[in-house]
């Protein structure tokens, strides 16, 4: 059975770019493997552990992803397919939570440039966090690895999942914001 690895965790949008990804190219019943990031997929598919990636590689709004580019500029792959996936973002919170108590709000970079002047228009106290992936912030704050006084951008699908409280939806600051994802493979060595 084919393994594809791709950036983030279930409930992230790669997961559902991925999904997408195999339907379009006939490779329904491959494995999907959860990598978080665009390193990691090149190292599995380097040592083999994988034999596809699904990466996010830019945003309508927020440009170029650049933990792809820093990972695959000097990389001889082979591009299999391409899907581009709106992206709604939701910010939730912790169950209970005033409005008022929270401090910061986490994500994924990307994710923090795509709704930068929503943001700054409703939510001007919430400083910045950037972590890995959007679907992990959802986790993080719901087993308590992130203060309480944090709020996160993330899916509905990843925020719900966790039993989050959803504070707002399309929050994105594009109505029309999308992320092209690449199913790729290196190419041979021989």
């Amino acid at each position: 059975m084919d393994r594809v690895g791709y950036m983030g965790i279930p409930g992230s949008f790669s997961e559902i770019a991925a999904e997408e990804l195999l339907k379009q190219e006939g490779l329904e019943g491959a494995e999907l493997v959860p990598l978080v990031c665009a390193q990691r997929i090149l190292d599995a598919l380097r040592d083999g552990s994988v034999g596809y990636g699904v990466l996010g590689v830019r945003n309508s709004t927020a440009g170029p992803v650049s933990e792809f580019v820093r990972a695959f500029e000097e990389v001889d792959y082979e591009l299999l397919g391409e899907y581009v996936l709106p992206i709604h973002h939701c910010l939730f919170r912790k169950p209970g939570m005033d409005l008022t108590q929270l401090r910061e709000v986490a994500t994924h970079p990307q994710a923090l440039r795509q709704t930068d002047h929503t943001r700054a228009a409703r939510w001007p106290q919430l400083a910045e966090r950037e972590i890995e992936d959007t679907a992990i912030g959802a986790e993080w704050l719901a087993k308590g690895e992130l203060p309480e006084t944090t709020a996160v951008i993330c899916s509905i699908k990843a925020g719900t999942s966790w039993g989050l409280e959803l504070i707002a939806e399309n929050i994105e600051d594009s109505a029309e914001n999308r992320t092209t994802f690449w199913l790729l493979r290196l190419k041979s060595q021989g």
